[in-house]
């Protein structure tokens, strides 16, 4: 009796395998086909694909009732050549295509257009190259397309009001030129587009994100992008990420910035802004500095503004390497170049081009220093102090303020109070 237990559960493990859902012979036949026009790793592909069981097949997914396949995924293969579209053309069913990580060459392919329930389609990191086709916008189920890193040229076309069930647009690292399609602005349920590293031009306000509610991330950055600052993105709430860098857009960086909660990472150096950063970003607690523009300084930058949100959980921190901005705490040490204390005190600072905009009692060390309010104690040469009871040892400094002990040489003072030796130059002492 106990063998035949064993026997009825063995058989119940081989049941599923002689019952899994077969592959419908067209889907056969198309997957062949495609395997057998691959070069590179399509060799591998075809030993892989053996037998008829198709839905068993690495890479291949099927409807469980029909049998059709609806999923293709195989990146990273090495696969080669143009991608054979007649044969997916033939996968009628055909929900989800990545091929992305490969050899592949030559265009589009045209029949990819004819994948009607295509919802997710990556050819990116290819070698892909010519224009987008206008049928572009016959893929209207489609909630994620990415063609970056690929060598695309030319306009992007105008369709994607036919596409406003996407949520993940990837263009990126291409050759797309021209002005931003206006029909991006349908794209209300968008939640990352991305075309940075092209040769976009024009007004970036010719995309409204009004529409874009859920919009988390957005990358133009690396094109030529002109005019200012659209004012409907100030309606993004839920952006997390938005990277604007290396365009050419002008005015003043707006206060509204400030009201993005959920931002980590903003970046919009290299552009042709004017006057001062808003005070509104202080509001967001944990953005760090990362760059600055050749010269600028941290109150009046305007070609920069470029934050990344680090965790600086508890104190004191440890800071090392550049840009770096401590926004408010007490008993850090920073080292290495181009770091900012807003606020704080007791910090220890080395290196040089720091800036303490403001707090007490801090430690500094290097060259090249920006240092304000009182009681630190800077050392080295080519710092600019003001503020009082400060001891400034070194040579070429600028010491304002009062009650500062300067010693050293070409050391210029002014104010009131101090204590001054060495070969200084007084300019004021009340």
């Amino acid at each position: 009796m106990a063998k035949c237990w064993l026997l009825l559960l063995f058989m119940a493990f081989l049941w599923p395998a002689s019952n899994a859902t077969p592959c419908h012979p067209d889907d056969l036949h198309a997957l062949r086909g495609f395997a057998g026009e691959l070069g590179g790793g399509g060799a591998l592909l075809r030993a892989a694909w053996s037998g008829a069981s198709c839905c068993g097949w690495e890479g291949v997914g099927c409807d469980s009732t029909s049998g059709r396949v609806t999923v293709l995924r195989l990146p990273w293969r090495g696969l080669a050549g143009h991608i054979p579209g007649a044969s997916l053309a033939s996968l009628v069913w055909l929900e989800e295509l990545f091929l992305g990580s490969n050899y592949f060459v030559g265009v589009f392919p045209d029949e990819l257009f004819g994948l009607v329930r295509l919802r997710k389609l990556s050819l990116a990191s290819n070698e892909l190259a010519g224009e987008l086709s206008s049928r572009l916008g016959e893929l209207t189920h489609l909630t994620l397309l990415d063609l970056s890193a690929n060598r695309f040229f030319g306009p992007l076309p105008d369709v994607f009001g036919d596409l406003t069930s996407l949520e993940h647009l990837a263009m990126h690292s291409n050759g797309f030129s021209g002005f931003l399609p206006p029909s991006l602005s349908s794209l209300s349920s968008l939640r990352e587009l991305n075309l940075r590293n092209n040769s976009m031009s024009g007004p970036i306000a010719r995309v409204s994100f009004s529409d874009m509610p859920l919009l988390a991330s957005l990358d133009f950055s690396t094109n030529s992008l002109t005019g200012w600052l659209p004012t409907s993105l100030a309606g993004c709430g839920e952006l997390k990420s938005l990277n604007l860098a290396n365009n050419i857009l002008v005015g003043t960086i707006p206060s509204w910035i400030g009201e993005f909660d959920n931002l980590w990472y903003l970046n919009l150096s290299n552009n042709s802004f004017v006057g001062e950063v808003p005070k509104s970003l202080l509001r967001l607690t944990g953005l760090a500095a990362t760059g600055r523009s050749l010269g600028m300084v941290f109150t009046n930058m305007p070609s920069f503004v470029n934050y990344e949100r680090r965790a600086l959980d508890e104190q004191p921190n440890t800071i090392t390497g550049t840009n770096n901005t401590v926004r408010s705490g007490r008993n850090n040490t920073m080292s290495e170049n181009d770091n900012i204390v807003m606020s704080g005190d007791s910090n220890t600072v080395s290196g040089s081009f720091n800036t303490l905009v403001c707090g007490d009692n801090n430690v500094l060390t290097g060259d090249h220093h920006v240092v304000s309010r009182s009681n630190h104690i800077v050392t080295n040469s080519y710092n600019k102090v003001s503020g009082c009871t400060n001891n400034v040892s070194g040579s070429h400094h600028t010491v304002s303020g009062s009650n500062n002990a300067v010693s050293g040489s070409n050391n210029t003072v002014s104010g009131s109070n101090h204590v001054v030796s060495g070969s200084n130059k007084i300019v004021t002492d009340d």
